[in-house]
Order: C-alpha cells, then structure tokens, then sequence
C-alpha cells in the first residue's frame, strides 16, 4: 500500500475545521460509545416545518409502522427549533397525531403580537395608534424582550407533549443559553434502555462538540421550557426561563443561534444521518412582510452558513478517518511523525455517512405562517410527495445552499 505524504495527511486533518474541539477530550482517546447506525436530523424553520411532518408521516407508511412504533431505519432523531417539536412526535410514534395538529394548528392563534404592538398589523388603527406602537417597538432594547405572546405557544406544548408517553428512540436537541452564551444539548431515553446511555451520549457529544459541551437529560419538570426554549426565536419571543446545569435561573433561546439543522449532534452518536432541509437551494424570499418575517429571514441567512460548514466539517472528517485506516500501523506512526497529540485527535474522528433531502421550491408558507391553514397543507403534501424522491447522498462539491 502506498504510503501517505505527511503534509497531505495533515491537511486532510486541517479540513475537518473541528480539530480543535476534539483535542483533549480523554484520557484513552477513543470513543467509548457504539455509534448508532442512523439518524434523522430535522430542521428549524418554524411553519415550513409542516414539510418536515408529512415527510415523517410518509416515511411512517413507507416503513409499514404503525403508532406506537419507530420508523426504520432510525435509532436518533436530532432536531432544533420546530425540529424538536416534530422530533418529540417522532421519538414517540405519534404520527397520527403529529398529522392532526400540524392540520389543526391554523385555528391556535399561536403568533399572537403582544398588545402595545398590535397596531403595527391593523390596518384598521388610525395613524396616532401606529405611530404609539412604533414607539413602543424603538424601545424594545430597553422596556420588553420579545414582540410576540410566549403564553400560546408554551400553552399549546403543554397540552400536546405528555412527558409520560414512552419513548421509542433516543432524542437528543439543542437549545442556547443566553445566560452564559453558549449552545447546550438535551435529550431523551426510552424506557429499558441501558442505566448506561445517559453517560454515553454525553461522552460522545462531548467528543464530538467540545470536552466542555453541556449535555444533559430533559427530566419531565424541564420538558416542556426545554422544547419550547429551543423553538424561541430571539426578538421574536421572550427567552425562557429555567433552571441551568447548576440549578440556578438561567435564560434560553433557540437552539438554532447555533446549529438550525443539528448534524453534529448525529454526527457524533450515529454512522449515518439523514437531514431535512427546509429551504430548496437558495430562491429569492417572497414572503417578507413587516419587522417579524425580517428577524426569521435575517436568523435564515445565518443557519445556511452554519449548515454548510456543518456538513463540510462532517463529510470531510469522514474522509479523513476511511484514509487514514487504510495506512498501516507504521505508515501511520510515520506521517502523525510521533505527534502524540495528532493521534489522539485521529482516533476521535468519526465517520458518518450524510444524505439529505429538501423541497425542490420554496415550501408555499412562510416561517411566520402558522394561520396559513392553506400554506400549511401544501407544505404537509409536499413532504409527503418527496419521500418518494428519496434522500440524497452529500457532496460538498454539488451540495448548494
């Protein structure tokens, strides 16, 4: 077998971008923690999530299960924002009735603009009333934290997330600490899963994300701030109180400050990911409309970004580790060049294979639109429809934002 030049090897290294997290991580360098063999990663995108839903709800029928069971092929599901609610629909085997609220959920009057801003959208209010809420608006930095009511949305995850319906597989999401600046992670177990597996997924996100990576479980009293503090939209809502990992009151927002479509998250517990995008490769936004629709479009621009460096990262430290174990033992002791520290990062790296899929147009609602019954429907069939399509294999060449 040929051997490796040293400088190529490093550089195959370098492109993973995610050296630094993975140094240090322990004391034997390995990965502890079977991976998974797949898992489903869903996106944030607030209404544009209906897509997201009839996908799962056409996997379900594809897969032949029923409620109550996990689709297959999936042990995971990774989700962020309304990717979490979705997830907890998942994770549970309530398609039936992840279909029925998505369908119902126009009615709920869940983006409900606070009083003192509500003017800004009626037109019936004469010009002094506008110009008061304007006012209002300038002073938010100061006087308020959020321009929409948090209480119909939280109210809504309380009625329909029951922290006491059995779990069929593991779910893990992410949240942002404002408080201390900083992503942190939750997940969920089923019941009879190994007493070892809360240790497990914690080692191998912090493997994965960073040694100082915060990971722990959504016991039934967090449940509900913590689905809900990942789906906050800053400015939009007001962060979310709970307690932090010390215990002391700590504020959230949504988890997509830092990652809107979680691959590293099943990226270090699973050998293979299958992502659902919301946006088609990047088309012009018709839908932008007032001061709302600009705070989703600007948090939009910012997660394509983070979502191709994310499955860069991801396909190139792939890349890396299948090269790398093709080289001997001492093809590989000669380019690390005896760098003890390079070759406890190599043995950190995983690999995961990625696939992903996404609407081939701009879902026909927009990521406000929770009244748009009509939106809401197409967007539900068209996730459905593309199942069909099926998942397709990543490539950072081809790969469009």
């Amino acid at each position: 077998m040929a051997t490796i030049e040293r400088r190529k090897f490093l550089f195959a290294l370098g492109a993973s971008g995610l050296a630094p997290a993975l140094l240090g991580v322990s004391q034997s360098g390995t990965q502890e923690m079977e991976p998974l063999d797949r898992a489903l990663v869903l996106s944030g995108g607030g209404a544009r999530g209906a897509y997201e839903a009839g996908l799962i709800g056409a996997l379900a029928a594809a897969g032949g299960v029923s409620d109550g069971s996990p689709i297959p092929p999936y042990e995971i599901v990774c989700g962020t924002s309304i990717g979490a609610l979705n997830g907890w629909f998942v994770a549970t085997g309530q398609y039936t009735k992840l279909h029925d609220l998505w369908y119902g959920i126009s009615g709920e009057g869940l983006m409900r603009l606070k009083p003192e801003y509500q003017a800004l959208r009626d037109s019936q209010s004469g010009l002094a009333n506008r110009a008061a809420s304007v006012v209002q608006l300038t002073g938010l930095a100061r006087n308020q934290t959020g321009v929409l009511e948090s209480k119909p949305v939280y109210d809504w995850i309380v009625r329909n997330l029951d922290p006491t319906t059995p779990l069929t597989m593991v779910m893990v999401w992410a949240v942002t600490n404002l408080t201390l600046q900083r992503p942190e992670y939750f997940f969920l177990r089923p019941g009879g899963t190994g007493t070892d597996l809360p240790e497990r997924v914690v080692r191998a996100l912090q493997l994965s994300l960073g040694s100082k990576t915060v990971v722990r479980e959504a016991t039934p009293d967090l449940l509900h701030r913590a689905i809900f503090a990942s789906a906050a939209l800053p400015i939009a809502f007001d962060p979310v109180l709970m307690p932090g990992p010390d215990g002391t009151m700590h504020e959230y927002c949504d988890g997509g400050v830092a990652s809107n479509s979680p691959v590293g998250i099943a990226q270090a517990v699973s050998k293979a990911a299958d992502v659902v995008l919301l946006d088609p490769p990047f088309q012009p936004d018709t839908e932008i409309k007032d001061a709302i629709e600009i705070a989703f479009s600007v948090f939009g621009t910012m997660q394509r970004k983070i979502l191709e460096t994310e499955m860069h990262n991801v396909y190139f430290q792939s890349l890396a580790r299948r090269a790398i174990s093709r080289l001997t033992k001492d093809e590989f002791a000669r380019a690390a060049g005896g760098n003890e520290l390079l070759e406890r990062f190599v043995r950190t790296l995983p690999v995961t294979d990625l696939r992903y899929i996404r609407p081939q147009q701009t879902l026909p609602v927009s990521v406000a639109g929770f009244g748009d019954e009509e939106g809401i429907g197409k967007a539900y069939r068209a996730g459905w429809l593309d199942v069909a399509r099926g998942f397709t294999p990543y490539d950072w060449t081809t790969f469009e934002l």
